[in-house]
This record gives C-alpha cells, structure tokens and sequence, in this order.
C-alpha cells in the first residue's frame, strides 16, 4: 500500500469537520502523485487474453514438413517477464503434528509434559505470508488484486475455455500443454512485454513446450496482435549419434524464475532428438476466437476489451 494514502488517512481524524471536502481534494491530488508508471497503466487500453496450446499427438502430421537443426534459431526475447500465479503468494510449510514424545523433541523444546494443543497453534502462527519468489525477497508483502493487476494468470473459474480444454483432456490426437488468463495494458510494439511459455513434460530442467507469447497492438493501434515464438520439443534418454538439436539456456532475471527440479530428485541426462518451431504473428479481432495451426500443435486465443477499474480509496468516514 503507498504512503500518501495511508499518512492522509492517519491526518483525516485530527483535523476539523470544516476542512473535510479540501481533504477530498487532498486524497485526489495525493493520489496523482503515486508515479507516472502508475498513471501510464491505467491510461492504456486493457484487454483480458485467455490462450490454450495443445499438441498434435500425430506422428504422421508431425513429420508433414522437414524439420532441420540447422535452421532452426530458437531464442528468448529480451525483457522477458512470467505470468503471476496466485500461487505465488503464500508458501505454506506443511505442517506435521507431532504423534509421541519422540517427535514433539523435534519440534520445540523439551519440556516435562507437552501440550499438543499450544505447540499446534505455534506451528500456525508461525506460518504467516512469505514471498515465494526470490525476486519478490526485497518487496514488501502485498495480496494481489484480481480486478487491477496485469499479467496475473486469473483462476480457472474465469474460463472461457472450460469446455474447450475439457475435450483437449479427453482427445486421444491432442494433449493440452499450456493454459493462461491473464489482463494486461497492450501497447506499442516497442513497449510490449514478451511473455514466458512453458508446459507439458518436464526433462530434467527443460519442458516439451517453451518459448514466448507477446501481445501488442499493430502499427495503427486499430488491431490487437499475438507474436508467437514457441517450440515443442522431444526428448529421449538414449543419445543419438547425428543428433544436432540444441534448445537455448532457460531465461534469467528479476521478472521471471523457472520452475526447476528439487536438489534431490534425479538428474537424467536427456538429449533432445527433435525440435518443432512455432513462429506465427495474427492480427486479431476482439471477442472473437482464434486458432493458430501447426503440423505438431495448435494455439487458440480470445481476446476482449477490459475496462480497468479506479483504485479504490481508503474507507474514511468525512461525516465526523
């Protein structure tokens, strides 16, 4: 929460009846005051982007063209960033009650008669918000908010694309790999953000599906525009002799962390025997569906306008 509001509201109770509606005033200034990057959000146009890719399971299909390493250039974009999971917020320890003495020793001190009710409630209170991500670490703790912040991948009751992904599940030709919902403002070309796709499989630190989703508008700011740059790729344990496939390092930096292995789980060594490209770009219609084939995997988008709602003020009562 920012300063300004929370200083006016602490004032708001010390200062006379009479000068309540030039604190209005006050709480609107302070609020244009909370930084540009703020303003330059709010001012853009906003739309709400729902995407599933899912592969084609069709070896037949798969091999419709040539696929060749040498002119395969598989590359993240700069300023790449990840959708925020909602998981993201909280990492709750597990918590393990204690079954005998032996373990509550374990678990505090030890003392001449345990009480399992007061250690049990330590246990939870301990376990209060925490900052999952390491790039959050020097951030202060905040909820997220569903209606204002961009690229939060929404929860699935917000779908769209329930039925949809519901038959992909079921297909025995396709397998669903990645599935987002997310808002965001869409801007320039320059200005966009590139977006981290990754799903389905997971090969020691690399997944089946990888690569980036950027949402902009065109040049006339008239259409909205996704830029596809995905691969899928296959993998196996057994190296190959003329294997030429290489995949780029997993992306780095403040605006994104990949999701690795545990240190104690199994390091195989995987080598990648074939690699599909997925580089499309597609104007699109807002509230229309649109479908982005490939001989090894498909992409279906919506698109609709958002209307982003104005941060709420604090609950301050000027009638005192």
């Amino acid at each position: 929460m920012h300063l300004v509001p929370l200083i006016y509201a602490s004032a708001v109770s010390k200062i006379s009846p009479a000068r309540n509606r030039s604190l209005t005033l006050l709480w609107v200034l302070a609020s244009l005051c909370l930084g540009s990057a703020s303003l330059a959000q709010d001012a853009a146009r906003w739309f709400q982007i729902e995407v599933s890719i899912f592969s084609n399971e069709s070896p037949a299909d798969r091999l419709e063209e040539r696929w060749q390493a040498d002119r395969t250039l598989l590359a993240y974009p700069e300023n790449l960033r990840r959708l925020d999971q909602l998981s993201d917020l909280l990492l709750l320890e597990e918590l393990k009650l204690p079954v005998d003495d032996s373990s509550v020793e374990d678990v505090v001190a030890p003392v001449a008669e345990p009480n399992l009710q007061q250690i049990t409630r330590e246990l939870i209170l301990a376990m209060g918000p925490k900052p999952l991500r390491l790039a959050q670490a020097d951030k202060p703790f905040r909820f997220y908010d569903l209606a204002r912040d961009a690229y939060l991948n929404l929860p699935p009751s917000a779908s769209d694309f329930q039925q949809t992904n519901q038959a992909l599940r079921r297909s025995a030709d396709h397998r669903l790999l990645f599935h987002g919902l997310w808002r965001q403002p869409v801007l320039a070309p320059a200005d966009a953000s590139p977006i981290y796709i990754s799903g389905g499989l997971q090969y020691g630190g690399q997944h089946e599906l990888q690569g980036s989703i950027t949402i902009r508008f065109n040049d006339n700011a008239d259409r909205v525009v996704i830029d596809a740059d995905l691969w899928l790729a296959e993998f196996r344990l057994l190296p190959t002799a003329d294997n030429d496939w290489k995949l780029p390092p997993l992306p780095t930096g403040s605006g994104i962390q990949i999701d690795s292995l545990p240190a104690d789980g199994p390091t195989l060594d995987y080598t990648v025997t074939r690699v599909f490209q997925f580089k499309q770009s597609r104007d699109m219609r807002s509230r229309e569906f649109h479908y982005l084939d490939h001989p090894a995997m498909g992409l279906v988008i919506l698109v609709e306008p958002y209307e982003l709602p104005p941060m709420a003020p604090p609950d301050i009562d000027f009638q005192r």
